[in-house]
């Protein structure tokens, strides 16, 4: 019976390997990056919920999501009646067996982006997958930010949310404590600012009025939860703490903003719920304001490394050298070099002339005749292909691996949805060439 069950999983197994996810599943190199995290404490304890999977199986449910851009739970459904998925993941469910914690990739998204090393697991994915990359010393590199799914922001709109929040934690602590309900004239600010919402034609003087009313109800409310807390003791969760503290931040940016001289706030909170979040100017005709995770983006023949990722602001220009450094560190030697204008600073031009390293910067003075039109042409290409090859495939990325507008809900699981969809699509061309490659070889 043993052998039986033995050669039926085998040949699963290979069936499973000539299956476009099997196939995908031979280009990531499990193994090495389950290495970089740490095993859960439930897995060498053994107490807490059922570990279907390892940390490979863990890394394999993050590449599922973005591969089929499934919610959670429908992605537990998929993983249940789906004997391929299951073999992605590491396990193979008996016919009585069923996954019925459909919080099964949000647990593990939260404690792979906690242990997440993107720099080690990036080592990694570049060595397993260099023998398939060619032009390995040409680099390319630009910046894109990957929106965070938030309403668009408003002062009013995020003095109301501070306002209603800090009513509802009040009223309910009120009640705990057997108080009667406290009137703070709540329904009358919730009247105005439905009203003003509903304007078609909003004016400034209109929008300051209100923000003047709101910011008066927000101090009345902190300092009403200030006496509270001294006259009654008050516990407060950790998430309670982080919110009360933006919003205490939220009060001090607004009414800077309102009585202040200041006309730039740094680390303006533009989200309650996500206070990480911070207006990033583009400068685009479409979109001039951008909302998100800014991403130092670094290209080798199509295969996207992430260079630097930051929530605040930066200057994409001033990380030109870390970008080569990153290249050297995981290709060896860097010959061309393709980016925006914003790099071609005098700094980022010394660097690239004292390393030998060709670029598509337009010549600052004199140049000898003969070498005008052959770096001219050379410049072309390398900016066709930085046009075409990399800022598609921050479309791509976008479009079709789930990093339109990304809905996770801290700054841990966000960074992790990033890094994965960006290695799943790399993986997917990957698998692309690799199966080239065997139909190359069997042709041969």
């Amino acid at each position: 019976m043993t052998n039986v069950l033995f050669s039926h999983q085998q040949l699963l197994h290979e069936r499973f390997l000539q299956t476009d996810l099997g196939k995908l599943y031979l280009s990531i190199p499990f193994n090495e990056l389950a290495v970089t995290i740490p095993a859960p404490p439930s897995a060498k304890s053994g107490l807490g919920r059922k570990p279907w999977f390892d940390v490979k199986g863990g890394i394999a449910l993050m590449i599922l999501k973005h591969y089929l851009q499934l919610s959670d739970e429908l992605l537990i459904e998929r993983i249940n009646t789906d004997w391929s998925m299951q073999l992605f993941c590491g396990i193979l469910l008996k016919p009585h067996e069923r996954i019925r914690d459909t919080n099964l990739p949000s647990w593990w998204r939260t404690y792979i982006g906690m242990h997440l090393d993107i720099n080690a697991m990036q080592q990694q994915l570049a060595k397993c997958w260099k023998p398939f990359m060619h032009h390995t010393s040409i680099n390319m590199q630009d910046a894109t930010c990957y929106e965070s799914r938030i309403s668009f922001p408003t002062d009013v709109k995020l003095l109301w949310n501070c306002c209603h929040e800090l009513y509802v934690f009040v009223q309910q602590k009120r009640k705990k404590l057997k108080l009667r309900k406290s009137r703070m004239n709540y329904n009358k600010h919730r009247d105005h600012f439905k009203n003003y919402q509903k304007t078609k034609k909003k004016t400034r003087r209109q929008e300051k009025k209100l923000r003047k009313q709101l910011l008066k109800f927000l101090l009345k409310l902190l300092q009403y939860r200030a006496a509270l807390n001294e006259k009654y003791t008050v516990t407060h969760s950790n998430k309670e703490r982080k919110k009360f503290a933006a919003i205490i931040k939220v009060y001090e940016q607004q009414h800077e903003k309102l009585y202040g001289n200041t006309k730039e706030i740094k680390g303006r909170i533009v989200s309650l719920s996500k206070p990480y979040i911070h207006p990033i100017i583009r400068g685009k005709e479409t979109k001039v304001v951008e909302f998100g995770a800014k991403v130092n983006m670094l290209q080798v023949d199509g295969i996207n490394f992430i260079e630097h990722l930051s929530y605040d602001a930066f200057n994409e220009g001033t990380r030109l050298q870390n970008g080569i450094h990153l290249h050297r560190k995981l290709f060896g030697k860097c010959t061309h070099l393709s980016a925006d204008q914003i790099y071609a600073t005098n700094a980022n031009r010394s660097y690239c002339k004292q390393q030998g390293v060709i670029t598509n910067f337009i010549p600052k003075g004199k140049q000898k005749p003969h070498h005008i039109e052959q770096a001219a042409v050379l410049r072309k290409t390398l900016n066709i292909a930085r046009g075409t090859i990399l800022e598609g495939s921050f479309g791509s990325e976008k479009n079709h691996y789930f990093l339109q507008k990304i809905p996770a809900r801290n700054q841990t699981t966000e960074t992790c949805w990033i890094f994965f969809g960006v290695m799943t699509s790399n993986a997917v061309k990957i698998t692309k060439r690799i199966v080239a490659a065997m139909q190359q070889s069997r042709a041969a």
